[in-house]
Formats: structure tokens, sequence, C-alpha cells
């Protein structure tokens, strides 16, 4: 029997005792109803980002992206592997090509769109590398 089938006063009663932390993952619509709570339960928010970003989900990086630009246009020199990025922003935007996950690259550029700030763009990507001397 699928969970379908049952009646929907049935399925509203067993909503009812399923925790919000695994509810958040059903649907869109429970999705962006108590993906606040995510943030809370997850320990290790960057890994979080960058496994949206790896398995190319739009619909959840778009979220996050809306909440946290503000942060991430305003921290400075992210370090990730050997290299040094300006912000946050470029960082996740060299993860996106780099995992190939168009989808969100194209949210990310139409966020930076709405700021003005997608002009030129190459030209502000500025990315360090760093050799460490052993």
């Amino acid at each position: 029997m699928k969970l379908s089938d049952l009646p929907y006063d049935i399925i509203e009663i067993i909503k009812q005792f399923i925790p919000v932390r695994y509810l958040v993952f059903v649907n869109k619509t429970f999705y962006n109803l108590y993906h606040h709570t995510i943030r809370n339960n997850i320990l290790l928010f960057d890994n979080y980002v960058r496994d949206m970003i790896r398995i190319d989900n739009n619909i959840v990086f778009d979220k996050i992206l809306g909440e946290n630009i503000d942060l991430w246009l305003k921290n400075k020199e992210y370090r990730y592997k050997n290299m040094i990025f300006k912000n946050y922003i470029y960082f996740i935007l060299h993860y996106c090509i780099e995992n190939n996950s168009e989808r969100c690259r194209e949210i990310i550029h139409i966020y930076l769109q709405k700021r003005d700030l997608c002009r030129n763009l190459h030209k502000k990507n500025v990315v360090k590398y760093i050799k460490w001397n052993n």
C-alpha cells in the first residue's frame, strides 16, 4: 500500500508524529515551510552547501543563497585547498564550475545581476594560489 492511497485525514495524523527535521526533505512544500530548521541540525553548514552544489540541487541552493548572500559577499578571503578566493560567492561559483553544476551557477548569476555585480565577473574573480613550504 502506498502513502498516497491512504485517506487525507490519516496522513495528517501520521505527519503529527514525524519530526520536522525529517519532514523538511519530503517535498518542496515542506522544505519551504521548515528549511530554517536545517541549519540547527547540520553541524557543518559549508559541507551542506557544497553537497547541494555537487548534486546540482537548485531549489535548495536558491533558498540557501537567498538567505546568505549578504553575509557571503561581506566575508573576505575564503580559503579552499591551495587557493584563496576574494569572498565565499566567488568560491561557490568556482565550485559550481568545478562540479558542472549549471543550475546552481545560473542561480548565482541571477542573484549577482539583481545586485548589479555580474558585470565583468571574469575580471573580479581573483584566485590566489598558495604554495606551502614543508
